[in-house]
């Protein structure tokens, strides 16, 4: 009878094991678009109490808790060091994938070799890598995910071709820092497009979103050069955008006499669009950060190889208008609105998303992709 009741008893025990391990479910990946794991993503951020980086900073948070994800934030890096060492505290806390804005061309190598030793995924958005020998050792290493880029250059071109279809033909320009790729894209590109479409350059002052210096530089421009028709700024933000057109409306000269063609938005730009100073303005970054993250996840969570990462680019948005600017500032760079759907985030952490696809997202991230999205 003992050993009757065993056999009983064991034949039981194997049926139960069966049981509990008969799931349809995989064990990692189950339900479309999120993880029965919950892995763990590294965000290393300049901050989120600026439009643009609330709006990512709410954007990922909602993203993750819909995907089951947990993320470690380390915000207000600025430099190559202190990036360094948060990427290093984040891997020592276990994660598996880090995402991070590089500041300089350096950040890409040293962050990528620290994560590269320690097994461990990592992506990158809004800066393009200038010099080819760390790009290339970069795109070599296998724990790269995306490397998206501003196509700051053909932007800044355009930009240009707006006052040029405005009929101004001597502007002044306001560059960037010759050791940041994006402000070295920028800087090119107004250059470049001046020469194609007969603009001159009467003059040019160096800034780092200084904005006194703004003003004394403005200033200098309108005494130096009276008959100055545009100003070409490669960034509004930090009190910059705002420093142009008040220092503008100072001056004594006729409204929309001079006209503004400056990257990044701020305070006001409406009105400097419907007075007349303002001619062009871009700005929605935000889209790149949100692809380059979810391409992130999606390796992570072993949905996707890839072979060398997705090398993609973001043209932002160029707003030309006072009523496009004001669809802009309701809802772009909102942290109160999610332009992207949770169908749309839940698709871009599945098995069918390649380089194309993401690219594609990219492509669509359009002043009209804001207005269906919110129904205008």
């Amino acid at each position: 009878m003992k050993k009757v009741l065993a056999i009983v008893l064991a034949v039981m025990m194997m049926l139960a094991f069966a049981a509990c391990s008969g799931s349809d479910k995989p064990a990692d990946g189950g339900q479309e678009g999120g993880s029965n794991v919950r892995h763990k993503i590294g965000m290393i951020w300049y901050g989120n109490t600026d439009p643009m980086g609330g709006t990512f900073y709410a954007w990922a948070n909602h993203a993750a808790e819909l995907l089951n994800v947990e993320l470690v934030w380390h915000l207000g890096d600025y430099t190559t060091e202190a990036e360094l060492a948060a990427c290093e505290q984040m891997i020592s806390a276990g994660c598996e994938g880090i995402y991070f804005i590089p500041m300089d061309t350096a950040a890409n190598l040293q962050l990528g070799n620290a994560c590269k030793d320690a097994g461990v995924y990592w992506a990158v958005s809004n800066r393009d890598i200038l010099d080819e020998d760390i790009k290339a050792a970069c795109y070599a290493n296998p724990y790269m995910v995306t490397h998206i880029w501003d196509a700051s250059y053909d932007l800044a071109k355009n930009m240009v071709k707006v006052l040029a279809d405005q009929g101004v033909k001597k502007v002044c320009m306001i560059s960037g820092d010759p050791k940041d790729a994006m402000m070295v894209d920028r800087n090119n590109g107004f250059q470049d497009g001046c020469k194609e479409y007969g603009i001159e350059i009467l003059g040019t002052f160096q800034t780092e979103t200084d904005a006194k210096v703004i003003t004394d530089g403005v200033n200098n421009f309108l005494t130096l050069y009276p008959d100055v028709q545009g100003i070409l700024a490669v960034s509004g933000t930090a009190g910059c955008g705002e420093a142009i057109i008040s220092t503008l409306e100072g001056s004594g000269r006729e409204a929309g006499s001079i006209k503004v063609a400056t990257f990044d938005t701020f305070d006001g730009n409406k009105e400097a669009f419907e007075k007349g100073w303002l001619a062009a303005n871009c700005g929605g970054y935000t889209s790149e950060c949100l692809v380059a993250f979810l391409a992130l996840v999606n390796r992570v969570q072993g949905n996707i190889t890839t072979d060398g990462p997705f090398k993609l680019h973001l043209s932002p948005i160029i707003i030309s208008s006072a009523e496009e600017m004001d669809i802009f500032s309701q809802y772009v760079d909102n942290p109160e609105i999610q332009l992207y759907s949770d169908e749309d985030i839940k698709g871009m952490v599945s098995a069918n998303c390649d380089e194309a696809y993401y690219q594609g997202v990219l492509d669509n991230w359009t002043i009209d992709f804001v207005k269906k999205a919110v129904g205008k």
